[in-house]
């Protein structure tokens, strides 16, 4: 009897170590797949909250911005390369600081945008560029339309690995920084946005980034502003729609000295994005995570 539990054990422990080595070996192709003809919409939420000490003075900045976009497809190539015009439809903007009123932008119900967000109001509902991609995310062509501005950070598509990739597989994207400096002069910054296939269930995959610093910067005024410019966080893909499911970034850093030795910035943001009806609305899905 005790023979034969052993014997079980083995058995089980043997297929349990096959499974687990197929499942490492099995590869997926990240793509996107759309149809002519289809409007793909998504929501956009991004979250900044700064707070910064300079000389015992604490002053608090917080941004919201809400908007919908929309992708339109007009055509899919025989190779698969997708085309589509990229517009946003609606933004829902705010933004306080400590000692002045608030401004906020609601293009659904303000007829006149406040000074400052003119050219954000001149964007919306309007066509604002026509992209190219292929199947894999790389922007082949861009013809901007319209000038845009950047409701929250993150880039236009996800550039996904080229070929068939298992479970742990990481790939690179190169990118550059420009951070203007107070002698008018622009400092380069080479980045590498470093992707990793984390896990694939149900046919979803979770996918991480993080943007790393190529660059050495020990400014530190400099990299108050650099780190704003970072990215960390994951993206669920649907392997079968070929489409984003959910984006969230969250970013939480310290900056000593940006401004003379005792000074510090605290900077916290959270960008989210998921597929969306193309309805407007003003609900909130998430917040900053707390410090």
């Amino acid at each position: 009897m005790i023979r034969t539990s052993l014997l079980t054990a083995v058995c089980f422990a043997f297929t349990a170590t096959i499974a687990l080595a197929q499942n490492d070996a099995e590869t997926f192709d990240l793509a996107y797949k759309f149809e002519a003809g289809q409007n793909f919409h998504t929501k956009v939420l991004h979250l900044v909250t700064v707070e910064t000490r300079i000389k015992g003075q604490t002053q608090v900045a917080t941004t919201r911005s809400l908007s919908t976009k929309t992708w339109k497809i007009q055509k899919i190539a025989d190779n698969g390369n997708i085309t589509f015009v990229h517009m946003v439809d609606h933004v829902d903007m705010q933004q306080t600081v400590t000692g002045r009123q608030e401004v906020k932008y609601n293009s659904l119900t303000d007829k006149k945008p406040p000074h400052g967000y003119e050219l954000v109001a001149a964007a919306v509902g309007v066509p604002l560029a026509t992209v190219t991609m292929d199947r894999h995310g790389r922007v082949l062509e861009r013809k901007d339309t319209h000038n845009q501005f950047n409701p929250g950070i993150g880039e236009l598509t996800i550039p996904l690995p080229q070929q068939k990739v298992k479970i742990g597989t990481k790939w690179s994207i190169p990118d550059e920084v420009k951070l203007k400096q107070d002698n008018g002069q622009v400092k380069k910054i080479e980045t590498m946005q470093v992707y990793k296939l984390e896990k694939v269930e149900t046919g979803v995959a979770t996918i991480s980034l993080e943007t790393q610093v190529i660059t050495p910067l020990n400014d530190p005024k400099l990299r108050s502003e650099l780190v704003q410019r970072l990215q960390r966080g994951t993206i669920k893909f649907d392997l079968d729609a070929g489409r984003l499911i959910a984006k969230q970034f969250d970013m939480t850093e310290t900056v000593i000295g940006f401004n003379g030795a005792d000074s510090q910035m605290e900077f916290l943001a959270r960008f989210t994005e998921e597929p969306s009806t193309g309805v407007a609305t003003a609900e909130v899905p998430g917040q900053p995570a707390k410090r």
